[in-house]
């Protein structure tokens, strides 16, 4: 808009007279004026329009004089009031919002959590290696490799009171042990644990079952076994690895009340309660 008001200054230094004085009235023309070329006068109209919103005082009457000479005659921008454009309000500043603050998934569960969690393990990373060598090596006694595919493997979380629960069994077990190991650490071993019910599972869960007139939790010394207990056959399958405290095993001659654990063969043993089994990763293949 500034830019027009300045233009119909250049082009026509009359514009205002053109819009104050009658039509009838021809304005005299001053010698040495430039021509009236570029603009017509209805868009110095509108120039002067936009940039006086307010009405501007009457101009003075012509005298009849001749007008005097170019030299001594006064700049006719002097005479124009100085218009400044018309400011447009500036829009309130918007109201600055809280940062939010990123989502963090904490590494362990909330001491409220009810039930474990579980963090991917990546493809390269160290702990799912070990895993997949344990795995795949005690896949068949006769050393054949996993005919498989692990598709996923994670670790398992557990909410801190399962851990209090499994330390307070293995102290149980070490108060009542009479043999070095099951008062060292409650004869802590590592074990994979599948079932036929495998709904559990899939959930980091382990899945109390009957042996005979014997009850508790089977674990596996070997993945391979524990995949032919479970049922076999081919599909998607899932498995846990264990720390299980065996406590006292005994064999299946042995009264149930001497042991917390007892060996049905193959590398299969039976954990008679529950909180003796701790699972640590879980596993999920396709045979």
């Amino acid at each position: 808009m500034t830019s027009g008001w300045a233009k119909s200054l250049h082009c026509k230094s009359s514009a205002l007279e053109d819009v104050y004085l009658p039509r009838h009235t021809a304005p005299v023309k001053k010698s040495g004026a430039p021509a009236f070329s570029c603009r017509s006068s209805s868009q110095a109209l509108c120039d002067v329009v936009f940039l006086f919103p307010n009405k501007l005082p009457p101009l003075p009457k012509k005298s009849h004089q001749s007008p005097p000479s170019s030299s001594s005659s006064p700049n006719p921008r002097r005479n124009l009031p100085q218009v400044q454009p018309q400011q447009t309000p500036k829009p309130p500043p918007p109201k600055s919002r809280p940062k939010q603050k990123p989502k963090t998934f904490p590494s362990s569960p909330s001491p409220s959590a009810p039930l474990p969690t579980l963090a991917d393990l990546p493809t390269g990373h160290s702990s799912r290696r070990v895993v997949e060598i344990i795995f795949g090596s005690s896949w068949s006694p006769r050393g054949a490799p996993f005919p498989g595919e692990i598709e996923m493997l994670f670790r398992v979380h557990h909410p801190p009171r399962a851990v209090v629960r499994f330390e307070e069994h293995r102290a149980a077990v070490r108060s009542r042990a009479g043999e070095p190991r099951c008062a060292a650490d409650g004869n802590e071993m590592m074990r994979f644990h599948s079932s036929v019910a495998s709904g559990g599972i899939y959930n980091a869960g382990v899945s109390p079952c009957a042996v005979g007139k014997l009850e508790g939790v089977r674990t596996f010394s070997g993945s391979g076994w524990a995949h032919e207990c479970a049922g076999g056959g081919a599909g998607r399958r899932a498995m846990l690895v264990c720390r299980v405290i065996a406590g006292r095993v005994r064999d299946t001659s042995s009264p149930a009340s001497e042991a917390d654990s007892i060996c049905l063969g193959k590398g299969e043993l039976l954990v008679f309660n529950p909180r003796a089994v701790l699972p640590c990763f879980l596993i999920i293949y396709k045979v």
